[in-house]
């Protein structure tokens, strides 16, 4: 993928919870020509929908919330807030603008954005449609969740992260909610333009993507949780079902469910500035991969198939 310059990162792939490899190409940061390794970390994006999705699952499994609750409980101001549900929400059925579709955006949210202006950008815009009639992918619906998780547990969404699955997976290199920091092993992030890379225009802030958008972490670490959810160390068994169900066009809970290469596959992609991430979890091999760039082109559900595909050449 670096020879014909497709992309830059890190590589890791589990098997029944073991790292069986792990492989970083490329650079961190082009201009001092410093390689990427195994500890590099990397923005992913949407990736962290599936977190997001985990913490309210958990409360849900806590008897903290519901999934019948009304959006308006949290939130009355929004358009349909008193028809959206929690679990429309999770599906991506709430029928609210996906906020990060604005052109502007990309400008605004370099800087920092509080709960109050995220919530006033959100409110601007009209629904695409009514709530629970039709699936549409929209950053807006886990911003949201990411809010109510911190009104239920009164803390901020980086504690929750931090106690209900960091610091329980001993998670050291992921963080929530953080800047860009390149002394502490951070990839620089680059698109691609005129056959080579060039560094990004506008920084996004993470402090607006919340729970859409706002982890920092290895392929390591991700494939870490990924392996530990799907496994059933999160959640109760039926919720962990619940969550695996697909309602629409494919989407379960924080995460696609569907199949790759003859195999059953619940996993995310995540894009944010010049990052490109994803993590898959094949159930029947027990088999986590997660992929984390600091710059690509092409689909990331291509390179994840010919990473399966060297995989099952290598090892089976």
């Amino acid at each position: 993928m670096e020879t014909n310059k497709e992309a830059m990162g890190t590589i890791s792939i589990f098997k029944q919870g073991a790292e069986i490899y792990n492989s970083s190409f490329g650079y961190k940061k082009m201009e001092s020509k410093e390689r990427a390794n195994e500890n590099t970390r990397y923005w992913i994006g949407s990736i962290s929908k599936t977190y997001t999705a985990t913490i309210i699952l958990q409360l849900i499994d806590e008897g903290k919330i519901s999934f019948n609750r009304k959006l308006g409980e949290f939130f009355p101001g929004i358009v349909n807030a008193k028809e959206i549900t929690i679990k429309d929400l999770l599906l991506h059925r709430s029928g609210l603008h996906n906020v990060t579709n604005d052109p502007s955006f990309e400008v605004w949210i370099a800087e920092p954005r509080s709960r109050k202006e995220m919530i006033a950008r959100i409110k601007k815009f009209k629904p695409v449609f009514k709530p629970n009639k039709m699936t549409e992918y929209s950053n807006t619906n886990y911003v949201l969740l990411s809010y109510i998780a911190e009104k239920i547990e009164d803390k901020s969404f980086e504690e929750i992260l931090e106690r209900r699955i960091f610091k329980r997976l001993n998670l050291k290199r992921t963080s929530f909610n953080d800047t860009l920091n390149l002394a502490n092993n951070e990839a620089m992030d680059y698109f691609p333009e005129n056959g080579d890379w060039s560094p990004i225009t506008y920084q996004t802030n993470l402090t607006g993507t919340m729970g859409a958008g706002g982890i920092i972490s290895t392929a390591r670490e991700v494939n870490i949780f990924y392996n530990d959810l799907f496994s059933g160390e999160f959640l109760s068994d039926q919720t962990l079902k619940t969550m695996t169900t697909p309602v629409g066009d494919d989407l379960g809970m924080g995460i696609a469910v569907s199949t790759m290469k003859g195999s059953d596959i619940y996993g995310h992609t995540g894009r944010i500035d010049g990052f490109r991430s994803m993590a898959a979890y094949f159930p029947e091999e027990k088999l986590s991969i997660a992929l984390t760039f600091n710059c690509g082109k092409g689909s990331m559900v291509k390179k994840m198939k010919r990473v399966l595909n060297a995989y099952r050449y290598t090892f089976k």
